[in-house]
């Protein structure tokens, strides 16, 4: 069963800004590329550390430590050392509302 997570306003986000938001299970990254907002959980696939305070590029977030680059579309590794994907949320905006669907465990 899916749950939705209110997360903030859309006009919180800036553009490739990262905002880090916790919850009781995870830790969750939400930014703005173009007029889209992704979000993405806050763990790289490669060593499991934090990935939030990597850089932004080209609808990717590249992991600050090993330089590992995931697509935030679908959150597939794009080069090494990651080979596994980081986990993506999927998002909708309701009114100025952004809401993530949120698998319930």
């Amino acid at each position: 069963m899916n749950m939705k997570l209110k997360v903030g306003k859309v006009n919180s986000v800036t553009e490739n800004e990262i905002i880090k938001i916790s919850t009781r299970d995870t830790e969750i990254c939400v930014t703005k590329i173009g007029s889209e907002i992704h979000a993405f959980e806050d763990i790289c696939s490669h060593d499991g550390e934090s990935i939030s305070e990597g850089k932004l590029e080209n609808n990717c977030i590249v992991c600050p430590r090993h330089l590992a680059k995931f697509d935030l579309k679908t959150g597939k590794a794009l080069c090494m050392p990651a080979t596994e994907p980081i986990r993506i949320f999927p998002v909708k905006i309701v009114g100025d509302e952004i809401e993530l669907e949120m698998e319930d465990f």
